[in-house]
């Protein structure tokens, strides 16, 4: 035992010193991101759950069903899978390097849908905890058969390395983030609109000659442009009308703050445990760097 701490001594004492300095760096970082996951663990466990309908402006947490928004479904570029969300990495290991082929993540918008209605996720930002990771290899930079998740992916082969995360139509979300409710008609000033309208109608000299040119003297007088200004008006107001219709939307994205933005496919509990097993984790580690950092600066006689 003496012999193994005496070297381990020499060891450390042969560390040179920008390396030293380094674990004490990297054991900062990794406490501050330790320290954070408990946080957001703590802040987790202390907010209560809201409804989409009733929930206030500002930072909430939701549960509900994920879901598509209208138009093309969305599939993961790697495996082509139907989901709301994700995120893929392709790596070739070969000649001793590795090499990063690809590194994507999902920016479409998805709805997250409870009892009380829809809201408009934006996941650009989030810390996502995925209804299904998996990860197996292959000998292309597109991957041939897709194993199914679970053992079979381990008996795979290649030099290329897929890894792909995402959450899934129909998972049950925990969505955490900033809530904020947008009226269908934005603030607008008519007489803008109208300008806008008539400007774009101007472009189009034949068409709106056709339209209001009544003597056909291919000119637009001061009355018939009054008249076409009193149809651009009309269009004006029936769009605004229309807006003003529409039910406002509800958005969940990053906060602009530095408060958490999580979307889990777990349960609540699920989620904070994970958070504390992070963060403890991340701790334990710093604690590792600092203990290898100091002990190589006492050896050098430096603390």
């Amino acid at each position: 035992m003496t012999a193994l701490l005496s070297a381990l001594a020499g060891l450390l004492a042969s560390l040179p010193l920008p390396i030293a300095f380094a674990f004490l760096v990297v054991a900062v970082a990794l406490a501050s991101l330790g320290l954070s996951r408990l946080t957001t663990a703590r802040a987790i466990a202390d907010t209560p759950q809201s409804r989409v309908r009733s929930a206030a402006q500002g930072h909430v947490e939701l549960l509900g069903r994920a879901r598509w928004l209208p138009g093309p479904p969305i599939r993961s570029p790697l495996s082509g899978t139907s989901c709301v969300w994700w995120h893929y990495r392709v790596v070739r290991n070969a000649d001793r390097r590795t090499e990063v082929i690809a590194d994507e993540t999902s920016d479409d918008l998805f709805l997250l849908s409870d009892t009380s209605g829809d809201c408009i996720v934006d996941p650009v930002g989030a810390q996502v905890e995925p209804s299904l990771a998996r990860s197996w290899r292959g000998r292309g930079e597109q991957p041939g058969r897709i194993p199914q998740p679970g053992w079979d992916a381990w008996f795979t082969f290649g030099e290329y390395r897929y890894s792909e995360r995402l959450l899934r139509v129909d998972d049950l979300l925990i969505a955490r983030g900033w809530f904020r409710t947008q009226a269908a008609l934005a603030e607008a000033d008519e007489r803008r609109d109208l300008a806008a309208l008539l400007a774009d109608w101007k472009r189009d000299r034949r068409e709106l000659l056709r339209r209001f040119d009544s003597n056909r003297d291919g000119q637009i007088d001061a009355q018939e442009w009054e008249a076409a200004r009193a149809a651009a008006l009309e269009v004006v107001r029936e769009q605004r009308a229309s807006d003003a219709a529409a039910p406002d939307l509800n958005v969940l994205s990053k906060p602009a703050d530095r408060r958490d933005f999580v979307l889990a496919a777990c349960t609540r509990s699920g989620l904070i445990a994970r958070f504390k097993h992070q963060g403890w984790r991340l701790i334990g580690l710093a604690a590792g760097a600092a203990t290898i950092g100091l002990a190589a600066l006492r050896a050098r006689g430096l603390i």
